[in-house]
């Protein structure tokens, strides 16, 4: 009985500590800062041009297991993708870079 009285004063001083450091952390008055117009641009800028370059990866990835790059092949290649690399390209991007054979 004595051990688990011990236990339970040990959890309560443990608790009072972290009530006392979430209480007294200091808390900044200021709003984060919000991005600028640039770079809000840049951002969207550096994900058209991952999802190119994402599209042509696929594009040389067909080519090398002998098949045309297509709309047809890009499209499967497409839907092979996980959601989440799916959610990080843009689609028109990707399927540029895959199937147009005018970009290198």
């Amino acid at each position: 009985m004595l051990t688990r009285g011990k236990v339970a004063a040990a959890a309560v001083v443990c608790a009072a500590v972290v009530a006392g450091a979430v209480l007294l952390w200091p808390t900044s008055d200021e709003a984060p800062a919000t991005p600028t117009s640039d770079q809000i641009k840049a951002s969207a800028q550096a994900r058209l041009d991952a999802s190119l370059k994402a599209g042509r990866a696929a594009r040389a990835n067909i080519r090398a297991v002998g098949k045309t790059p297509n709309g047809k092949q890009c499209q499967a290649a497409w839907d092979n993708l996980l959601d989440s690399e799916q959610r990080d390209q843009r689609y028109a991007m990707w399927m540029l870079g895959c199937a147009d054979t005018a970009t290198p």
